[in-house]
């Protein structure tokens, strides 16, 4: 919320260049340790500082939107690994150089201005559609803000935006510059191509002891064995609570009876239905069926087809009409009705077919509904459970001794790496397996850690037992695939110095189809492409050499499947342009100009980062933390 009411307070120039600063200044770098700080100040810029406070209020905000975002919470491990901590300071730096700024220049709003400001945010209007100072204090209570707070950022924004607009609020984008951006983007190419493959090239044979060792040596950092970790475990969720046995016959089968529908299908039948202006009219067709008119005859004569009045296999909820419901599921296959007076009009309706009701038998699902049942008790026990376990670990017991009190099955993994692959490389099956792994990875041996979330309603436990650190493998553990990869290497070679002997020859001034029809291949032609698209037949680095040269030009390019591309530029076509409002790059510019002048004044007035207060803010300090 607070974001939105202080973006609300600028134009569009200070909405976009404060947001984009962060990553400029993430880009250079936050990485010196000043030590000349107060345990309170987060950095310094110039003159202006960023408090441990605020720093952690935006640190927390950008935590919450992101878990809101993935749809679980972020562990601080989980937020440094994404680079929150960082771009939450960039934000902080950019809006802090800002502030200097305006200190240097003596910027500042009038209270008036300020006040009008504030009134006219439509955050803050009630049913009325005026200013309502009630629902301005309701929004800073639920985001933690004073009044005195508020009101400051509110000024500090004001300063930033008349800072952004003083810079670029001007700035416009020269016409020859559109007309070349145009041009970039819209102009369209087709090539002619040959896609060579293994069938191009002479096959590889299989590689002698030397060249073998050699290729491993060269690439030995490829088959480096990761790091990997031996975990203990104990899961503690509701199914690994539940205890089916003891669900009783006479609860799982009150449980069928209640929910008959989820265990079949309902009858349907296809009813065909006739519909008539006025009752006169219905038993006049009535009369007729009773004398033997065929109920088709009579749709005939209705100048219908059966189709028309073909409902299709309806279920008795699907027809609307209770009347007409009634009579369609009273009624044998093959049988017309009398006339129903239905709720819109009086109708007659004949069903030509009928599917019974199917459904499963109670044995066929008992053992279905004696887990769910059993599921469902148990999740009230998960969490007094987790406190029991807490409570135990804090005493110091172990996981072993924590699934014999509790009856709980202990589980080892004798080796993981980062990505949850065992040695043969072959995936393991972990809850929560991304979650778990950046924990596990993040602690050492007699690490106490914090249980993992599974789901909704579930925990896991682990404690790493062993920490095999990563080493060179032996050519002996790897040599099918060091093989692999060799002939793999090999043919890359030999396609690419094909498609370069192909390409001399096109420069050379040969045909494209000659030398086709020569080598058994078929030269194609793509269909238009510009700089930003690709299609299935040229690969994204295949399009970026179609643009390197004009009609005529010859380049060669990797394929998709790994072949190699000799393509040559068939024709350049680009569109009418037609002078766009220029907003867009107008934005750009204006981006470009207060980035440099940002970038030019944090240079000459220095930042200094207090790399212990942060890790005090975001709850790393003692741990290892990414900024």
């Amino acid at each position: 919320m607070l974001d939105a009411m202080r973006k609300s307070a600028g134009g569009t120039i200070a909405k976009i260049f404060i947001a984009l600063l962060v990553l400029s200044f993430g880009i250079w770098g936050i990485a010196d340790v000043f030590r000349d700080f107060g345990q309170n100040t987060v950095a310094e810029v110039g003159s202006a500082e960023i408090t441990a406070v605020d720093f952690q209020r935006a640190y927390n905000r950008e935590v919450q939107n992101l878990s809101q975002r993935i749809g679980q919470p972020l562990s601080g491990t989980q937020a440094a690994a994404l680079g929150v901590p960082g771009q939450v300071l960039g934000r902080a730096v950019a809006e802090a150089t800002f502030d200097h700024i305006a200190k240097e220049f003596n910027l500042g709003i009038s209270n008036d201005a300020l006040v009008t400001e504030i009134h006219a945010d439509p955050m803050f209007r009630g049913p009325d559609g005026r200013f309502d100072r009630s629902r301005l204090q309701q929004l800073l209570y639920a985001n933690g803000y004073s009044e005195d707070e508020y009101i400051r950022t509110r000024m500090s924004t004001a300063r930033r935006r008349q800072i952004a607009e003083g810079l670029a609020g001007g700035a416009t984008v020269p016409q020859t510059m559109l007309e070349a951006m145009h041009q970039y983007r819209s102009e369209e190419r087709t090539v002619r191509y040959l896609t060579l493959d293994a069938s191009a090239v002479e096959p590889t044979g299989e590689p002698d002891a030397t060249t073998l060792e050699a290729y491993f040596n060269d690439n030995k950092a490829t088959y480096r064995a990761p790091e990997y970790r031996k975990l203990e475990m104990i899961v503690v969720d509701p199914a690994s609570l539940a205890k089916p046995q003891n669900v009783s016959e006479e609860d799982a089968r009150q449980t069928y009876e209640s929910s008959l529908a989820r265990f079949g299908s309902p009858e349907r039948r296809q009813v065909l239905q006739l519909t008539f202006a006025d009752k006169e009219k219905a038993d006049a067709a009535a009369a007729k069926l009773a004398a033997g008119t065929a109920f088709e005859d009579l749709v005939t004569e209705q100048g219908l087809t059966l189709s028309d009045v073909d409902l299709g296999l309806m279920t008795r909820d699907k027809l609307i009409d209770p009347a007409i419901a009634e009579a369609a599921f009273s009624l044998d296959e093959g049988a017309v009705s009398d006339v129903i007076e239905g709720r819109f009009a009086p109708v007659i309706v004949k069903i030509t077919k009928i599917e019974p009701e199917a459904v499963k038998s109670y044995d066929e699902v008992k053992d279905i509904l004696k887990d769910e049942l059993a599921t469902r008790r148990a999740e009230g026990e998960v969490l007094d459970l987790y406190d029991e376990i807490e409570d135990a670990r804090a005493g110091g017991a172990t996981l072993t001794e924590l699934g014999e009190r509790f009856k709980l099955d202990v589980r080892t993994v004798d080796a993981v790496d980062s990505s949850g692959k065992d040695m043969a490389g072959n995936t393991i099956e972990l809850p929560e397996a991304n979650k778990l792994l950046s924990e596990a990875f993040s602690a050492d041996i007699g690490y106490e850690t914090a249980p993992v979330q599974i789901g909704q309603r579930g925990f896991t436990w682990f404690d790493v037992k062993d920490v095999i650190a990563d080493r060179d493998r032996t050519l002996d553990e790897v040599r099918g695939r060091v093989i692999d990869d060799w002939k793999a290497a090999q043919l890359q070679e030999k396609l690419t110095a094909k498609a370069e002997e192909i390409a001399t020859r096109l420069k050379d001034g040969a045909a494209m189809d000659a030398i086709a029809t020569e080598l058994g291949l078929e030269a194609k032609i793509s269909d238009p492409v510009t700089r930003e698209t690709s299609t299935a037949d040229l690969s994204v680095a295949a399009v970026s050499q179609a643009f390197e040269g004009p009609v005529g030009h010859v380049a060669t390019a990797a394929t998709a499947s790994g072949g190699q591309m000799v393509l040559q530029v068939a024709s350049v076509d680009t569109p009418p342009f037609f002078a766009p409002d220029g907003d867009e790059m107008k934005q750009v510019m204006q981006r470009t100009l207060i980035d440099q002048y940002l970038t030019g004044v944090q240079e000459s007035i220095g930042v200094q980062i207090n790399q212990a207060a942060i890790a005090r803010a975001i709850g790393t300090d003692g741990r290892a933390g990414t900024l």
